[in-house]
């Protein structure tokens, strides 16, 4: 009879048991679930999109009406360019030409001419002769030949009675420039000039581009008789209200020992050199002008 009447109390406890087991093991059941999850839900979210990369590498064309509002320099042309043939030659000097020039040097009068010889091989000889009175100053002389990019000295000169007396070389083919005042060569610089044909050169580049404002600058190397090799920046000052209607262009200092430079250019004759003025003509210096076409 004890046993019979133990057995309900003995059920109630162990089910009770059971049921205090169960409720402190619940919370490690969905533990792992959690911890796996995990990462996974990391990863998405600092990884980059796939996308992404393939299309900044490859941006969409512009639409017509975008192209429309684009530079010319910038829209894309959907057709291949035609082949436009030789460039037209920068140097628009075609014809034979002598300009007459007066000049004033150290503080006295005489004349000057520029003689431009073009041949039909595409070869020049340009020349400038200078007299004081009846005393004939040394002659510079440029030659060399023409291309698209205007000038292309080979030998520049200093001549007295005839012949040369110094003589600097443009050897194209091996890039050196040689002086015969001085032992040794330099790099030639592309699109390099000599003390003369500097002058043609820059009207050249002047007659082909656009009109140009106050302060535009033009760089030209150019090469002496000594050994000397500099870059010449010219800059464009306003009008000169003593000889209206001319380009005047100054070199800007390359020391202080330089004496100056300026020139003039005529516009409507196709920019040619009507004046030039190096240093105090009424010292050291000289200024020719033209006299006649």
């Amino acid at each position: 009879m004890r046993l019979h009447k133990l057995r309900p109390a003995l059920l109630a406890l162990g089910l009770s048991a059971g049921l205090h087991a169960w409720w402190f093991r619940a919370p490690e059941l969905p533990a792992q679930p959690i911890a796996a999850a995990a990462p996974a839900l990391s990863v998405r979210m600092q990884a980059p999109p796939a996308a992404q990369p393939a299309v900044a590498a490859r941006p969409a064309a512009p639409s017509r009406a975008q192209a429309q509002r684009l530079p010319s320099a910038l829209a894309p042309d959907p057709t291949p360019a035609a082949d436009p043939g030789p460039p037209a030659p920068l140097l628009r000097l075609a014809e034979a030409s002598e300009w007459r020039y007066r000049l004033r040097q150290s503080g006295q009068d005489g004349e000057a001419s520029l003689s431009w010889q073009p041949q039909a091989d595409g070869r020049y000889t340009l020349r400038l002769t200078r007299r004081i009175g009846e005393r004939t100053l040394p002659a510079w002389q440029s030659l060399g030949r023409m291309s698209p990019a205007g000038l292309v000295p080979e030998r520049f000169s200093l001549q007295m009675r005839g012949g040369d007396r110094q003589a600097t070389n443009f050897d194209r083919d091996a890039g050196r420039l040689s002086f015969s005042a001085r032992p040794g060569s330099l790099d030639l610089p592309d699109g390099a000039q000599d003390r003369l044909s500097w002058w043609l050169q820059l009207a050249a580049l002047l007659d082909a581009g656009p009109t140009p404002l106050p302060g535009a600058r033009w760089r030209v190397w150019v090469a002496g008789l000594r050994g000397e090799l500099r870059e010449w920046v010219f800059e464009l000052v306003e009008e000169d209200s003593a000889i209206p209607g001319l380009w005047h262009l100054r070199r800007q200092p390359l020391g202080p020992e330089d004496p100056g430079l300026e020139a003039w250019f005529d516009p409507a004759r196709g920019h040619g050199p009507v004046r030039l003025r190096q240093g105090d003509p009424e010292r050291r210096g000289f200024e020719i002008w033209l006299e006649s076409p």
